[in-house]
């Protein structure tokens, strides 16, 4: 039987769904699949799920800091090697994916392919985009950033990018040849998230509920969801209303305080990950509009944010900022504010739960392109496609 190993450094497995599915599809292509991905409370060295073999490494769950998040990328370096050569060693391993972020273990890449197998680079997110998304600055961690993302893509045999965007960005500044490259859009498994019946007990007796599902870092701004609440129950009187936000990040913890301090915890729930695919469609099908807060700038503007298409394949209706790949993304299913602040997205916010109807088109709509364009079952061809052809 074919063996791949697939490494995953900045969230663990199965919480990264995107990462996930493409370890299932290898499974039901035929290939055994190994994963090394970090490990948090409650700890295991190894699990297997869903026929996957698991590896996990201890890792600090949420960083803060330029120089703290050096140390976990010395602790994942450590580990992933050990983990990784000990799997390959061990199960007679060839076939090696790296996700990114960070791009550091291309010296795997080069390993493994000196002993006669394949290096994969899954590139997820532009690193040098996002650190200047979140410390706004050109300094020597930037220029880091890049260096290693040229190693890595230039040690790869193939790469794998979710949009044509983030292709190009990095095929010109790497100086590639277009053959390396492969786009395998980001897709929904549509049999695991669709619409399913709201639950009551979510509204918590309110007449609307909002939603956000994502990594909660600072680059993700979700403060200004904290800020866009405050805005409708304090000065508009809008109360009757719950937002959740339902993931996990280095600033939970200060939004937590934000929203104790602002006196909105009757209005504010967070959830914490949402694991399982049936809670996810649990707490989205509750909710009568989904969110994002991330605001234009050269990382954001072109990635392919996973949760609008999570959004849009349970069938429900998007606000944002008017990022540039989300509005092609999400094209009629999404509404965009007039300016990038809280108070011209609580706006929004208000016009469309006044709209029933217009909320319900957007929700169908969205529904309606995921199936056609980012169905899992249909984009997963290419993905395996490429390691069939190795």
């Amino acid at each position: 039987m074919k063996k791949c190993l697939i490494v995953v450094e900045n969230l663990p497995l199965p919480k990264d769904k995107k990462v996930w599915w493409e370890a299932l599809a290898l499974k039901e292509a035929g290939w055994e699949v190994f994963t090394v991905s970090p490990g948090y409370a409650p700890f295991r060295w190894r699990e297997e799920k869903e026929g996957i073999k698991l590896y996990h490494f201890p890792s600090p769950q949420y960083t803060r800091g330029r120089l703290i998040y050096l140390w976990e990328y010395l602790n994942a370096f450590f580990w992933i090697f050990l983990l990784s050569f000990y799997l390959i060693l061990r199960e007679g391993i060839r076939v090696l994916q790296v996700c990114n972020p960070p791009e550091i273990f291309f010296p795997l890449g080069w390993i493994i392919r000196l002993m006669g197998g394949h290096f994969i680079f899954d590139h997820h997110d532009l690193s040098p985009e996002m650190y200047l998304a979140r410390f706004g600055r050109k300094d020597f961690f930037y220029w880091f950033l890049r260096i290693f993302e040229y190693f890595t893509v230039t040690a790869a045999e193939k790469v794998i990018y979710p949009n044509n965007h983030q292709k190009e960005v990095v095929r010109k500044r790497t100086f590639s040849k277009h053959d390396k490259f492969v786009v395998v859009p980001t897709s929904v498994e549509t049999k695991k998230i669709y619409p399913d019946k709201p639950v009551s007990y979510l509204r918590k007796g309110r007449k609307y509920v909002l939603g956000y599902l994502g990594v909660i870092n600072p680059q993700d701004r979700v403060d200004i969801l904290v800020d866009m609440v405050e805005i409708l129950v304090k000065k508009k009187g809008f109360q009757d209303l719950i937002l959740y936000i339902m993931g996990n990040g280095d600033a939970r913890k200060e939004l937590e305080i934000m929203v104790k301090e602002r006196g909105l915890k009757d209005y504010i729930y967070f959830t914490g990950w949402l694991d399982k695919e049936e809670d996810i469609r649990k707490y989205l099908s509750t909710c009568d509009l989904c969110l994002d807060s991330m605001l234009p700038n050269p990382y954001s503007d072109l990635s392919t944010l996973n949760k609008l298409l999570l959004y849009m394949a349970v069938g429900k209706p998007v606000v944002c900022f008017p990022l540039k790949v989300a509005q092609e993304l999400l094209e009629s299913a999404g509404s965009f504010p007039s300016a990038l602040t809280p108070s011209a997205l609580a706006e929004e916010v208000l016009k469309l739960l006044s709209e029933e109807d217009k909320r319900r088109k957007m929700g169908e709509k969205g529904r309606e392109r995921v199936l056609k364009k980012f169905d899992w079952k249909k984009n997963k061809e290419k993905y395996v496609k490429i390691f069939s052809e190795l």
